[in-house]
């Protein structure tokens, strides 16, 4: 009885390793909850940090790669830093997934 518990129990532990390291799901995790599932920020504006909206975003409008990523890396303001909750490789692809979400709202 106590192989047969094993055998149904280790394929569910096998799936709980770090998860869905995507863009999107990067995004969902550590980005979605202030900046909103689309990038359209908070339902009320926020006058005192207006770029939450990353759709208005000076630097997003501007496609501008080092801007962003220096955002996501070094954090500013109220938004954290995630150099030690990303890899390069994984802030890339959400600098990459950002400058896209203009595009993607719009379906561009």
């Amino acid at each position: 009885m106590r192989r047969l518990a094993l055998v149904l129990v280790l394929p569910l532990l096998a799936g709980c390793g770090p998860g869905d390291r995507s863009a999107p799901a990067l995004y969902k995790r550590y980005c979605a909850r202030c900046h909103g599932a689309q990038g359209e920020g908070p339902r009320r504006p926020n006058k005192l940090y207006p770029y939450m909206d990353l759709l208005a975003s000076p630097m997003v409008r501007k496609g501008d790669r080092a801007a962003v990523r220096q955002q996501i890396v070094d954090g500013e303001g109220p938004m954290p830093s995630f150099r030690r909750r990303l890899t390069r490789e994984e802030a890339e692809r959400l600098v990459e997934f950002t400058l896209g979400l203009p595009s993607r709202k719009t379906g561009s």
